[in-house]
Protein backbone atom coordinates (compact mmCIF):
# COMPACT_ATOMS: atom_id res chain seq x y z
CA UNK A 1 0.00 0.00 0.00
CA UNK A 2 2.48 2.61 0.64
CA UNK A 3 4.15 1.95 -2.67
CA UNK A 4 1.06 3.09 -4.21
CA UNK A 5 1.18 6.19 -2.73
CA UNK A 6 4.40 6.70 -3.76
CA UNK A 7 3.32 5.99 -6.94
CA UNK A 8 0.72 7.86 -7.08
CA UNK A 9 3.14 11.38 -5.39
CA UNK A 10 5.21 10.54 -7.94
CA UNK A 11 2.69 10.96 -10.84
CA UNK A 12 1.20 14.10 -8.98
CA UNK A 13 4.67 15.15 -9.05
CA UNK A 14 5.56 14.25 -12.50
CA UNK A 15 2.17 16.35 -14.02
CA UNK A 16 2.82 19.36 -12.24
CA UNK A 17 6.28 19.45 -13.71
CA UNK A 18 4.61 19.00 -16.94
CA UNK A 19 1.84 21.89 -16.56
CA UNK A 20 4.91 23.99 -15.26
CA UNK A 21 6.48 23.57 -18.38
CA UNK A 22 3.74 23.90 -20.50
CA UNK A 23 3.14 27.14 -19.12
CA UNK A 24 6.82 28.44 -19.31
CA UNK A 25 6.28 27.47 -23.36
CA UNK A 26 4.09 29.96 -24.50
CA UNK A 27 4.48 33.77 -23.60
CA UNK A 28 2.97 37.25 -25.63
CA UNK A 29 4.61 38.60 -28.20
CA UNK A 30 6.41 41.82 -27.65
CA UNK A 31 5.22 44.91 -29.93
CA UNK A 32 8.06 44.80 -31.77
CA UNK A 33 7.41 41.03 -32.45
CA UNK A 34 3.71 41.91 -33.88
CA UNK A 35 5.27 44.90 -36.02
CA UNK A 36 7.69 42.57 -37.74
CA UNK A 37 5.32 39.74 -38.49
CA UNK A 38 2.78 42.33 -40.07
CA UNK A 39 5.52 44.10 -42.49
CA UNK A 40 6.92 41.02 -43.54
CA UNK A 41 3.35 39.40 -43.77
CA UNK A 42 2.75 42.53 -45.72
CA UNK A 43 5.85 42.45 -47.92
CA UNK A 44 5.49 39.12 -49.14
CA UNK A 45 1.74 39.22 -50.00
CA UNK A 46 2.50 42.88 -51.62
CA UNK A 47 5.63 41.60 -53.73
CA UNK A 48 3.48 38.56 -54.66
CA UNK A 49 0.54 40.68 -56.13
CA UNK A 50 3.31 42.73 -57.98
CA UNK A 51 5.08 40.01 -59.69
CA UNK A 52 1.63 38.04 -60.78
CA UNK A 53 1.27 41.65 -62.28
CA UNK A 54 4.08 41.47 -64.01
CA UNK A 55 4.78 38.34 -65.25
CA UNK A 56 0.87 37.60 -65.54
CA UNK A 57 1.22 33.82 -65.71
CA UNK A 58 -2.70 33.61 -66.82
Amino acid sequence: MAEVKIRDADQTLVRARQEVDYQDEWFELQPIEKKLISYSLALGIGLLIIFILVFKPF
